[in-house]
């Protein structure tokens, strides 16, 4: 548990707590094994698995770890996409892809990259969750309906279903939407109780007990007890680069998701026990058992983590009483959910990603960044037109190119002095404020690189053009926080420009970094700079007023 020492007096709550999520993660693990193109079994190896880790290397008191919906997704959909003959092959690489997501943790781990939760911006994150709950709620449509043979893209899936109304199994889709609404219902009005597991043993003693064949639903089948083999899985022969690929995708998701909940819960507890680098070891040892015990990979649930929270959880122990469950049921009664109706874990799935569904937020992204929601709304387009793992990559370049964006044109505003003070702020938002005669003050807010240095100069020149008589330039640097050669070497050209101009350049409120490179390249004669001289606005102004008069 982190390496701590456990206080008795949590016993009780995370007993309750492991109990509740371990009777949700049951119904929910075999779910996501259908997300993932795998036997049922598969998820509750994964699950139990990583439960038992996180239980020793966890640092969060809440974050209950095991199979999720987009990961599930994400492996299902891009594995799918490679030419498998063996159905047993699909189970062996999406095993070894998680032996990758757990190496791939560890690797993180021992570098202290835990910043790579903040690689997805949540803007992306947010859309990618948008695109995959609409994607998976189409994956499932057709085992609500009782309609066979759909594949394929979320278009096509919709296309299929939609020529094949015909083939609906009245009985499967009653069961399915009393499903539904039960579990939404449930949640709102019954929220302490295990809903997914109650929706879940109604039926299977229905169908275990009376011979119900003769409706046509279609149940889960065969689910093998006892515990699995543990073996490492063996490097898949094809397509190697696909699964590293897909693999780095599952580390980064499943470690966003998880910090993304962690940070959620501690916040609603004030409980900031939860250690960013070491929940990498705890996520890459997690990911790893669950491969060894043929499973796939794993992270952090938010809608099981939210229960355990809710049920008291004090401590990562809750995770082993949940670990105990899972296996529990795994030797003695995989038989009982044989007998589970597919429908019913149709409507799991269904409900489970409505909670990823984050309409509140796009709506928020609407009304005060239009940016954020273009970023959004591509990433969810882009994860239901071109797939789960292109959706992600969509997202992540939309969003890199538009940082780029922002860094290509940098915010520049001019300054002027507050009427009865020597403050100097944006002419635009402060009133009354004065100019200085012949003195322009701009403020440059960002970096200047190799990428906007020749546009900063641009339009600082602009600027000029449209003031005429100007007989200094002010340049606040102090929002400058990385100047390259590059940019420098610009600074110098705006120096030569200006002065052929006869306009002075001045900078203030210079930092130690930009100042030092500067000095370094030479540059302290030519941009008139002293040593131990740090000029603001004010001395440059007053220094220009004394001369003028």
């Amino acid at each position: 548990m982190g390496g701590k020492s456990y206080n008795k007096k949590f016993l009780r709550l995370d007993v309750i707590a492991g109990i509740t999520v371990g009777a949700i993660t049951i119904p929910e693990a075999i779910a996501y094994s259908s997300l993932a193109g795998l036997p049922p079994q598969a998820g509750l190896y994964a699950a139990f698995a990583a439960l038992l880790v996180y239980f020793i290397f966890g640092t969060s008191n809440q974050l209950s770890i095991g199979p999720t919906s987009a990961l599930s997704i994400l492996v299902g959909s891009t594995i799918g996409t490679m030419t498998i003959v063996n159905p047993s092959n699909f189970w062996a690489i999406a095993s070894f892809v998680g032996l990758l997501v757990g190496i791939f943790s560890i690797v993180a781990w021992i570098l202290h990259m835990e910043f790579i939760s903040r690689v997805i911006s949540r803007s992306v994150l947010t859309g990618f969750s948008a695109g995959a709950a609409v994607y998976i709620m189409a994956t499932q449509l057709s085992k609500l309906m009782g309609i066979d043979g759909a594949t394929g893209g979320f278009f096509s899936r919709i296309a299929f279903i939609g020529t094949h109304l015909y083939e609906i199994n009245i009985i499967t889709l009653a069961i399915g939407i009393l499903s539904v609404f039960y579990l939404l219902l449930s949640e709102k009005y019954l929220s302490k109780l295990p809903n997914a597991l109650i929706i879940v043993a109604v039926p299977i003693l229905l169908f275990t007990f009376i011979d119900l064949s003769w409706l046509g639903v279609s149940l889960v089948g065969n689910i093998p007890a006892g515990l699995p083999m543990f073996e490492i899985p063996k490097i898949p022969s094809i397509d190697l680069g696909l699964i590293v690929y897909l693999a780095g995708f599952c580390f980064i998701l499943s470690y966003v998701e998880g910090m993304g909940t962690t940070k959620i819960l501690g916040l609603k507890r004030d409980d900031d026990s939860a250690d960013s680098n070491k929940e990498l070891l705890a996520l890459g040892l997690s990911n790893i058992s669950s491969s060894i015990a043929q499973g796939f990979p794993v992270g952090g649930s938010f809608s099981r983590s939210a229960i355990n929270e809710e049920s008291g959880s004090q401590s990562p122990f809750s995770s082993l009483v949940s670990a105990l469950i899972v296996i529990i049921v795994i030797l003695f009664f995989t038989e009982f959910f044989s007998h589970l109706p597919e429908t019913i874990l149709a409507a799991i799935i269904i409900v489970a990603v409505t909670k990823i569904f984050n309409l509140k937020e796009l709506k928020r992204y609407y009304i005060i960044s239009k940016k954020e929601f273009v970023y959004a709304i591509v990433t969810a387009g882009g994860v239901l037109f071109l797939g789960i793992l292109q959706g992600v990559v969509v997202g992540v370049v939309i969003s890199v190119l538009g940082i780029l964006y922002n860094i290509y044109n940098p915010h520049i505003v001019e300054l002027g002095r507050v009427k009865g003070t020597r403050l100097y702020k944006d002419i635009r938002f402060h009133e009354p404020v004065e100019t200085i005669s012949n003195v322009l003050i701009l403020r440059i807010d960002g970096a200047q690189v190799f990428l906007n240095s020749e546009n900063i100069d641009n339009e600082i020149l602009k600027r000029i053009k449209e003031r005429k008589e100007i007989s200094v330039l002010v340049l606040d640097m102090g929002n400058t926080d990385y100047l390259d050669m590059a940019g420098a070497e610009n600074l110098e050209l705006l120096h030569g420009i200006l002065a052929k101009e006869g306009i002075e350049l001045r900078l203030a409120h210079l930092n130690s970094p930009v100042r030092q490179l500067l000095w370094k390249m030479g540059l302290n004669k030519k941009l008139n700079m002293y040593k131990g001289i740090y000029p603001t606005i004010d001395d440059i102004v007053n220094n220009w007023e004394k001369k003028v008069l």
